[in-house]
């Protein structure tokens, strides 16, 4: 072997891919990369961080980690409003759903009363008929019906 290829090969023996292997690359926020600061001063791309909540009004870097608490109280103020509102909407249907019952309550005893007044008013129409009737045929000194002559009974003592 010459020492030319001695050369190389000790060469490629140094070289090593495996740097990091088993290790995390530390974590990457182009937010903060002062090479992309250019990108980030576009009023296009700050309108659309502003828009996702990453930067505020004034154009700073929202720390989604540090403002994770913030986030998760709006969260639970959200789900609190929620509850509330499907609890209110709730009731205004059980409110409704029980005025609609005493409507059809109501609707059905005036039914029912009308019936009644009929009834009562052709049961009147048909003893007058049927008086009428043995009137005509001289009859009258039959008691009329549905009435009944009551006669009191002494006790013997």
């Amino acid at each position: 072997m010459s020492r030319r290829d001695q050369f190389y090969r000790d060469r490629e023996a140094g070289f090593n891919n495996r740097f990091g292997v088993g290790t995390h690359l530390t974590s990457y926020n182009a937010l903060y990369d002062p090479n992309m600061r250019h990108f980030f001063e576009n009023s296009v791309v700050q309108s659309h961080l502003y828009r996702s909540g990453q930067i505020d009004k004034a154009g700073r870097v929202i720390d989604l980690d540090k403002n994770k608490s913030k986030l998760h109280i709006i969260e639970k103020e959200f789900q609190s409003a929620e509850r509330a509102e499907e609890m209110r909407q709730r009731e205004e249907e059980e409110m409704r759903r029980r005025v609609q019952l005493k409507r059809h309550q109501a609707l059905d005893k005036a039914r029912k009363e009308e019936k009644l007044i009929r009834i009562k008013e052709d049961r009147k129409i048909r003893q007058e008929i049927v008086l009428a009737t043995r009137e005509a045929q001289g009859l009258t000194s039959l008691p009329s019906p549905g009435k009944k002559k009551t006669t009191k009974k002494k006790r013997a003592t």
